[in-house]
Formats: structure tokens, C-alpha cells, sequence
């Protein structure tokens, strides 16, 4: 997986053309490549005149070279003279042949980098060129005679991106060419970014810790291979075993197979994020819902009256009277409301009545039902004893932690009573710290000093979607509102655009996760200390990277 700079979401990138060739160059190089994107230059003309230069990526592989790709998005025709551009119907010239463009890109800079390696003479030691890529057509006819095949990533190149990109760089490479040591590495980013150094470490390590975190959770992903002819399973596993990943991945599996399937989870806010990583492609074959939506949903549908059936902050409601409901709406409601495929993440909140309620929402109940349920029980926030349909049998353990670092992770076990399970290469990462306050309003003092620490640009470098202050409740708390010069959200949509760093109870936040967190607890109320360690469990597993807590005195 290659690193982007600056550090940003593809996504994010607003040239279509670019967004496209940094998706693939983040999501098929080796994570060794560094891709530095829109790079800017000032350099002098033949006669001494000041120009400014803009390249849209420069990689820099250190085993290959480096190499600068200029992108034209749209569709190209070269007539024999001239380029010719259309985007969106419209069509003009090209002020500049692309592959001149590329190639005055790549000896400005190079010239920028042989001040760096003057010890080497006018040549330098390792391969470097240039290339276009054109992620929107493909190349057809013949090609100008200035032109070389190997230069032109187009969108059937780029779907074999590191492969497109080697060929490109043994079209340059002369004999004497080797890999890049460290220290030329480092002089290569000094040229391109002369604030390399300044870039804070805490988000470099996240990074890296990231990308190992990442192949580890893929691994967790056999399971569901193992089980893809078994209709029925229980999955029990830790806190940060990839269960949500597992149902997710389980749920696209069955609906890829003309399936109608339901995931189905407790919290509404990971509700919403599953909906939205859900593919648009799987349009009615997958449904992602809470079970308090799934109720309303169906009840809606069958006109079945449901919030006239008693007070919805009483828990006799959503125990009894909401499942009770869901029954009577599904024996008027025909299969084309229903499911052949339910998932369920978050098993564990259920309670004994939902169970029985699900079994009404299968078009075919029974042997001919796919049925899966992953779950915790040292996660139960809402159920004390929760026990799973019978059906599904004994279940299958996720024993190992493959979201926190090693250290996070043996610090959540030994709360939950788990034997600490890491697969080999986990990072290790930082102890998490533990701090005490007085009052709530001291231990958001030192919230505020930590979340600057994280955030600030010159300091730790996380953006604000990567960190989150969990609270035990958001009910009669007077929460800030911002950290200094940090913005904060108690909504996770804002949080997840980065528009200021989230605050919220770790209930509401139960399923998801963030590279940082800060966790403010209270003492547990009388004397309850098993509640309190399944809260801790909960809130303290949710970092993946880094985590503080901030116990106070006061109740």
C-alpha cells in the first residue's frame, strides 16, 4: 500500500483524474513507495527567469527510482499535430503535448534533487523518468514516433499498477543504476519537501502500525472461507478480532449470490457506518439496519402500530413490547419484505425476545436459513445473561486481537479476563496512559492538553476524524465544545468529514473505532466494579494506536 503525501483520503482529492491515479497508486504500490501528490517548484529558465512547475505525483520507491506521472483525465485524441481533449462533451486543444509536459516536470525537479548529490557528478546513481496517465480511455492506433508504449498508463495500465509502473521504470534504467540507500532517501525527500523533518512522528507511526494492523485483519477473513458451506454459525470473539469486518464481509458474500440479506447490529451510530462502506452496486440485496430501525421498518410497512404500544424510554418497550410487535407485522408482511440471509453483529446486546422476533423476518425459516451471529459476551452493555438462538450451535472463537496494538490489546484483556492473543508482527506501539483528576471538569483540562497534543499540525499531526473523547454518558453532562483551537462534535457524520474531533458516551460509540482515544471514567456507583470493568472494556478497546484515560474521583 503506498503513502500518499500529504497525508489525505484519496477521496478527498478533488481532480477526478488525479483522484482516480492516487487510489491506485495508494492501493497497489508496496508500501515502501512514497507518492507525493501536486508538487509545486519555482525553477529558473534558460534566461534566468523565475517559472513555477507543478507535478501531479512524484513517486519515490527506493528499491526502483523515482518517477514523475502527469494525468489528463477525460478522453485524448492526438491527431498527428495536436492534442485534442474532451471532458464532459466538451472539447478543446491541449496548450501542451502531456508527455512534454512530464518530461520538462522531471528535469526541473531532478535538478532540484542533483544539488543534493553533487558528490555523484551530473549523473545520478539511480533510475529516474517520467510517464502520463490517462485514467478515463485506454490507448488505441498507433502512437507518435516521440511516444514510448511503456510511458503510457492508461486505464487498462493502472489496473495493473505496480506492474504498469515497473515497466515504466525499466524503460529508464541504464546499468549503473541501483536502489536508493537511506541517506539518499532522505536527501530525495529533503529536495522534494524541505520540511520532511518537521513532519510530526505520531501520525507517521500511526501510519505504519496502520498498514501491519491491516494485513493482520485480512487474515481473520479464512474463517468465513472455512465456514462458506456451513448456513448457520455462532462467532464469539474479542474485542478488535475484525468481528464487524467478518459480518460485513459475510453479509456482501451472501448478497453477491442473489441472496436477500440483512445485517443487522444494536447501535444505531455503527448502523450508519455500515451503511455507509456498503456498495451502492448492492442497492436492495443488502440491507443494514439496527434492530430498533428493523422494528419500526417492518412495522411501517405493515401498518402495524408500534410507538402507540407504550413509553420508548421505558425498557419494557424495546424488551418486549417492540419484539412482540415485529411478529405481528411479519405474519401480514409478504416474503419480498423479508430476508433469506440475516447477520448480526453485536449478539451480545440482543435480548431474549429479538431472537424469537428474527425467526419471523426469514422468508423461509428453518434449515433453508442463513444465519450468522458474531458477538462478544464480555461487550453485554444492555443484556446480563445473553444467550444466542440454540440453533446456530457451539461457536467459533476469534481469539485474537487484530485491531489494537499489541500493548493496547493486553491492556484491554486483562479488564475483560481474556488471555492476551496477538498475531506475530502486530505492532507493538505505546503503553496507554492512565491519568487521575479530581472532577469531571479537571479531566477535561487534561482531555483538552492530550487532544491538542494529537492534533496540533507542529505536534502530534492526527486529523481531527482520527480521534475521539468518549464519555461515560452525554445525559446531563455539560460537554465543551471545542479544545482550544480544536472543534468539537458530538455528531459522527461531522466527525467523520473532519470537522472537529468527536466527543460522546462509549455506548454511542460502541462497535466503532479511532487511531486515538481519550477515555474520561467515573467511579463505578456502588461499588459495582464488574459493570465498571465490562464499560472500561468497551471504551478502552475502541483505540487502535493510542489511548489515554482520565480517571476522576468524583461520581
Amino acid at each position: 500500500m503506498g503513502r500518499l503525501f500529504p497525508t489525505l483520503n484519496p477521496d478527498e482529492i478533488k481532480n477526478p483524474g488525479e483522484r482516480a491515479v492516487a487510489r491506485v497508486l495508494v492501493e497497489q504500490l508496496p508500501h515502501r513507495v512514497e507518492v507525493f501528490h501536486s508538487f509545486n517548484w519555482l525553477a529558473r529558465g534558460r534566461r534566468g527567469t523565475i517559472h513555477e512547475g507543478e507535478c501531479d505525483f512524484v513517486l519515490l520507491d527506493r528499491k526502483r527510482g523515482v518517477l514523475f506521472v502527469e494525468v489528463k483525465g477525460g478522453s485524448l485524441i492526438f491527431d498527428g499535430q495536436q492534442w485534442v481533449r474532451e471532458v464532459r462533451g466538451e472539447t478543446r486543444l491541449l496548450n501542451k503535448d502531456p508527455f512534454a509536459q512530464a518530461t520538462q516536470c522531471m528535469h526541473d525537479i531532478v535538478d532540484l534533487v542533483k544539488r543534493r548529490f553533487r558528490r555523484y557528478g551530473a549523473d545520478l546513481p539511480f533510475t529516474y523518468g517520467a510517464a502520463v496517465a490517462f485514467p478515463d480511455c485506454r490507448v488505441s492506433g498507433t502512437l507518435p514516433p516521440s511516444i514510448q508504449p511503456e510511458l503510457v498508463l492508461d486505464a487498462g495500465r493502472l489496473r495493473a499498477g505496480d506492474a504498469s509502473v515497473g515497466r515504466v521504470f525499466e524503460s529508464f534504467r541504464r546499468a549503473h543504476h541501483r536502489a536508493l540507500d537511506d541517506r539518499e532517501v532522505e536527501s530525495v525527500r529533503e529536495a522534494l519537501f524541505p520540511r520532511y523533518e518537521l513532519v510530526p512522528v505520531v501520525w507517521r507511526k500511526i501510519e505504519d502500525q496502520e498498514e501491519r494492523l491491516r494485513r493482520l485483519t485480512e487474515q481473520q477473513h479464512l474463517l468465513l472461507d472455512h465456514l462458506a458451506n456451513q448456513p448457520k454459525a455462532a462467532i464469539r470473539g474479542v474485542a478488535g478480532s475484525g468481528k464487524t469486518m467478518l459480518a460485513l464481509a459475510k453479509a456482501q458474500r451472501e448478497a453477491r449470490e442473489g441472496r436477500r440479506t440483512l445485517l443487522l447490529c444494536y447501535n444505531q451510530p455503527l448502523q450508519n457506518w455500515l451503511k455507509s462502506v456498503v456498495p451502492e452496486s448492492f442497492a436492495n440485496d443488502l440491507v443494514v439496519l439496527n434492530y430498533h430501525s428493523l422494528a419500526n421498518r417492518l412495522c411501517r410497512e405493515a401498518t402495524v402500530p408500534l410507538w402507540e404500544r407504550g413509553d420508548q424510554n421505558d425498557q419494557d418497550f424495546w424488551d418486549v413490547k417492540s419484539p412482540e410487535a415485529l411478529i405481528e407485522a411479519c405474519d401480514l408482511l409478504g416474503p419480498e419484505h423479508k430476508f433469506d440471509t440475516i447477520v448480526v453483529d453485536e449478539g451480545q446486546d440482543f435480548h431474549e425476545l429479538w431472537w424469537t422476533s428474527l425467526e419471523a423476518v426469514f422468508r423461509s425459516p428453518g434449515k433453508d436459513a442463513c444465519y450468522y451471529v458474531f458477538y462478544d459476551p464480555k461487550q453485554n452493555l444492555y443484556v446480563d445473561d445473553p444467550a444466542l438462538p440454540e440453533e446456530l450451535g457451539p461457536p467459533y472463537e476469534l481469539p485474537v486481537n487484530c485491531r489494537n496494538t499489541v500493548r493496547i490489546a493486553a491492556h484491554c484483556a486483562s479488564l475483560a479476563g481474556y488471555e492476551n492473543k496477538v498475531l506475530d508482527g502486530a505492532p507493538l506501539g505505546d503503553e496507554p496512559a492512565v491519568d487521575r483528576a479530581r472532577t469531571i471538569k479537571d479531566a477535561f483540562r487534561k482531555a483538552e492538553r492530550r487532544v491538542q497534543q494529537l492534533c496540533q499540525p507542529d505536534r502530534g499531526g492526527l486529523a481531527r476524524s482520527q480521534v475521539a473523547v468518549l464519555v461515560p454518558s452525554v445525559k446531563g453532562m455539560e460537554l465543551p465544545v471545542r479544545f482550544g483551537t480544536v472543534p468539537l462534535t458530538q455528531e459522527l457524520g461531522e466527525w467523520n468529514q473532519g470537522r472537529g474531533v468527536l466527543i460522546t458516551s462509549w455506548k454511542r460509540f460502541k462497535g466503532l473505532e479511532a487511531d486515538a482515544v481519550v477515555v474520561v471514567e467515573k467511579p463505578p456507583r456502588n461499588g459495582n466494579s464488574a459493570r465498571a470493568d465490562v464499560n472500561r472494556y468497551v471504551a478502552r478497546s475502541r483505540a487502535k494506536h493510542l489511548l489515554t484515560v482520565i480517571e476522576t474521583q468524583e461520581e
